[in-house]
């Protein structure tokens, strides 16, 4: 599969949001964190900004919804304009009900896990996903240091996608840097939320280009691609 780069808007400057879109249009999708203080504890954004974002850039949007009851919210951010919708499985109440009716909607359903949240509990649920997403930090804030803990996470995760057959992208999301996304791909992801190291950088293009530059190479010598 081929390697996908999603900068985070949380690391953007939020007077600016649609210049900062219009920065990263090389990007394959903006990603886009809603917070809602009680999951997480942080607050960033919620519908109305989504859909205003959904209108002034080309570039889909990956709306990761850290937010408690999701099963009610989360279709809401399709209808504003998300191409993508992640929600997490600690805090759904019916995790296949609401990645179908996401689906229904017509964008992508996608399921997150906090760190200590194991994958094997979920394999049965993998076929009704669009895509995996492994937080590599614990979800509420920018700028944290990758956990090197995860990476045999993600190489289980790889294992049961690739065990299926699936289809099914596998995304990591907190401390994704120049430093640390060729692991990332060594271990199996191939969809990369990058944040500070994108909008820290003094062209935000010319960060996605190195940044999947890595990962390709990474991705190229790994063992689980060369599989496929």
């Amino acid at each position: 599969m081929a390697v996908q780069i999603n900068p985070s808007i949380l690391s953007a400057d939020f007077a600016r949001l649609a210049d900062e879109a219009r920065a990263v249009e090389g990007a394959d999708w903006l990603h886009v964190d809603v917070m809602d203080n009680h999951f997480v504890p942080n607050l960033t954004l919620g519908v109305p900004v989504v859909e205003s974002l959904a209108q002034a850039t080309g570039t889909p949007l990956d709306c990761h919804l850290m937010i408690e009851n999701p099963d009610r919210w989360a279709p809401q951010y399709v209808e504003a304009g998300a191409s993508s919708v992640t929600f997490h499985v600690e805090a759904a109440a019916a995790p296949v009900r609401l990645a179908r009716e996401i689906r229904a909607k017509g964008a992508r359903a996608s399921m997150a896990l906090k760190p200590a949240t194991a994958i094997e509990p979920y394999e049965d649920l993998l076929p009704e996903l669009d895509m995996l997403l492994v937080m590599t930090v614990e979800p509420g804030f920018g700028g944290q240091a990758f956990l090197d803990i995860m990476l045999p996470k993600i190489r289980r995760a790889r294992q049961l996608i690739d065990k299926h057959g699936l289809q099914l992208w596998l995304q990591v999301d907190g401390g994704v840097s120049a430093t640390t996304i060729e692991r990332c791909a060594e271990a199996g992801a191939d969809v990369f939320v990058a944040g500070s190291a994108v909008y820290g950088a003094q062209d935000p293009a010319d960060a996605i280009r190195a940044l999947r530059g890595q990962a390709e190479t990474a991705t190229a010598r790994a063992a689980w691609a060369c599989d496929h």
